[in-house]
Protein backbone atom coordinates (compact mmCIF):
# COMPACT_ATOMS: atom_id res chain seq x y z
CA UNK A 1 0.00 0.00 0.00
CA UNK A 2 1.01 3.61 -0.33
CA UNK A 3 1.13 4.01 3.44
CA UNK A 4 3.63 1.15 3.88
CA UNK A 5 5.85 2.77 1.23
CA UNK A 6 5.49 6.13 3.06
CA UNK A 7 3.70 7.81 0.18
CA UNK A 8 1.22 10.58 0.82
CA UNK A 9 -2.54 10.28 0.52
CA UNK A 10 -3.47 13.70 -0.83
CA UNK A 11 -6.65 13.01 -2.75
CA UNK A 12 -9.02 10.66 -4.49
CA UNK A 13 -7.31 9.71 -7.73
CA UNK A 14 -8.90 6.34 -8.41
CA UNK A 15 -9.96 5.38 -11.90
CA UNK A 16 -12.78 2.84 -12.13
CA UNK A 17 -12.63 0.07 -14.74
CA UNK A 18 -15.99 -1.61 -15.29
CA UNK A 19 -16.93 -4.58 -17.41
CA UNK A 20 -15.51 -7.64 -15.70
CA UNK A 21 -16.90 -9.87 -13.00
CA UNK A 22 -16.33 -7.00 -10.55
CA UNK A 23 -15.24 -3.38 -10.87
CA UNK A 24 -11.52 -2.65 -10.60
CA UNK A 25 -9.77 0.56 -9.60
CA UNK A 26 -6.43 2.05 -10.67
CA UNK A 27 -4.70 4.15 -8.00
CA UNK A 28 -3.30 6.98 -10.11
CA UNK A 29 -1.59 8.64 -7.15
CA UNK A 30 0.67 5.64 -6.50
CA UNK A 31 4.03 6.68 -7.97
CA UNK A 32 5.23 3.06 -8.12
CA UNK A 33 2.17 1.64 -9.88
CA UNK A 34 1.12 4.55 -12.11
CA UNK A 35 2.90 6.58 -14.77
CA UNK A 36 3.02 10.11 -16.18
CA UNK A 37 -0.74 10.08 -16.76
CA UNK A 38 -1.26 10.76 -13.04
CA UNK A 39 -0.39 14.39 -13.89
CA UNK A 40 -3.32 14.83 -16.29
CA UNK A 41 -5.67 17.57 -15.14
CA UNK A 42 -9.39 18.29 -15.21
CA UNK A 43 -11.20 20.46 -17.68
CA UNK A 44 -14.86 20.24 -18.69
CA UNK A 45 -13.65 21.03 -22.22
CA UNK A 46 -11.40 17.98 -22.48
CA UNK A 47 -8.85 17.42 -25.23
CA UNK A 48 -8.35 13.73 -24.35
CA UNK A 49 -10.77 10.94 -23.43
CA UNK A 50 -10.08 7.98 -21.14
CA UNK A 51 -10.62 4.44 -22.41
CA UNK A 52 -10.28 1.21 -20.46
CA UNK A 53 -10.55 -2.53 -20.76
CA UNK A 54 -11.00 -4.93 -17.86
CA UNK A 55 -8.74 -7.59 -19.34
CA UNK A 56 -6.17 -6.95 -22.06
CA UNK A 57 -4.19 -9.40 -24.20
CA UNK A 58 -1.99 -10.24 -21.20
CA UNK A 59 -4.89 -10.65 -18.76
CA UNK A 60 -4.27 -7.31 -17.05
CA UNK A 61 -6.52 -4.24 -17.04
CA UNK A 62 -5.51 -1.30 -19.22
CA UNK A 63 -6.34 2.42 -19.19
CA UNK A 64 -5.29 4.73 -22.02
CA UNK A 65 -6.18 8.15 -23.37
CA UNK A 66 -7.04 9.25 -26.89
CA UNK A 67 -7.25 12.76 -28.26
CA UNK A 68 -10.61 14.07 -29.36
CA UNK A 69 -9.08 16.89 -31.42
CA UNK A 70 -5.71 18.16 -32.63
CA UNK A 71 -3.51 19.15 -29.67
CA UNK A 72 -0.87 21.84 -30.01
CA UNK A 73 2.69 21.26 -28.82
CA UNK A 74 2.97 22.42 -25.21
CA UNK A 75 -0.80 22.34 -24.62
CA UNK A 76 -1.92 20.86 -21.31
CA UNK A 77 -3.61 17.44 -21.56
CA UNK A 78 -6.97 17.45 -19.75
CA UNK A 79 -10.00 15.23 -19.37
CA UNK A 80 -13.29 15.60 -17.51
CA UNK A 81 -12.97 13.94 -14.09
CA UNK A 82 -16.77 13.55 -13.97
CA UNK A 83 -19.39 14.94 -11.63
CA UNK A 84 -18.94 12.30 -8.90
CA UNK A 85 -15.30 13.34 -8.33
CA UNK A 86 -16.24 16.69 -6.83
CA UNK A 87 -17.46 17.44 -3.32
CA UNK A 88 -20.52 19.61 -2.68
CA UNK A 89 -19.36 23.22 -2.62
CA UNK A 90 -16.30 22.65 -4.85
CA UNK A 91 -15.84 25.43 -7.38
CA UNK A 92 -15.43 23.39 -10.56
CA UNK A 93 -14.00 25.20 -13.58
Amino acid sequence: SRLRREQTLTGDYLYKISGGVKDMYVDAEDEYESNWTRFLNHNKVANILPKSIHESYDGKPRVWFVSNRNIDAGEELCFDYGDDYWLPGDDVV
